[in-house]
């Protein structure tokens, strides 16, 4: 629904010929016939194929780094993976906002921080049973609701902009955070 009422409000600001020359730009991207069409999915599938690869190699060493260290896998995972998985949805926001596309930036973000953890951590309980480690349930979750508190207590009384100073702050937040969970929560 949040989608759909983007879409609505970016519409909004779109004249005729911005959609006219944007749906040029497109249709030369589009696949003209079954082959290219079949290539452009099998370039995905593999793409995919490669992520899958990437994502166990990439579990192994942060379990080598976990027996070696003694740090908690939920810390390793906060500072890298969480940093690492971010990218993907870091990277599609700013090439929205360099688009002007400020609706899919915004999307974007908002829809993977609801989805990633619902999702994964629903999807790790389903396929078995699932250890929620401590760091979780008294840091990381009370942290979030409360970022994401401050976030909307932010745009609320901007009336949704935000400022150089608020990118700063927000962005402090996450170090904060980062130095209080290894403080006195390194260890599950």
């Amino acid at each position: 629904m949040y989608s759909y009422y983007l879409y609505k409000d970016e519409r909004k600001h779109y004249i005729k010929e911005d959609n006219y020359v944007q749906s040029e730009e497109i249709a030369e991207k589009i696949p003209e016939n079954l082959k290219k069409v079949l290539i452009d999915g099998g370039i995905a599938l593999a793409m995919m194929a490669v992520t899958v690869i990437a994502a166990s190699f990439v579990l192994k060493i942060t379990e080598l780094v976990v027996v070696r260290t003694g740090i908690s896998g939920s810390l390793i995972g906060v500072v890298t993976l969480g940093v690492a998985s971010a990218m993907p949805e870091l990277i599609t926001a700013l090439a929205g906002i360099r688009h002007g596309e400020h609706g899919v930036s915004l999307i974007t973000l908002v829809g993977s921080n609801i989805t990633n953890p619902l999702v994964a951590i629903g999807s790790g309980a389903l396929l078995s049973t699932y250890y929620v480690p401590r760091p979780l349930i008294l840091w990381d979750l009370p942290w979030e609701t409360i970022t994401g508190a401050i976030l909307w207590g932010i745009l609320w009384f901007t009336k949704g902009k935000l400022k150089k100073v608020h990118a700063f702050y927000l962005i402090g937040l996450y170090f904060v955070y980062i130095i209080f969970r290894a403080m006195f929560f390194a260890v599950d």
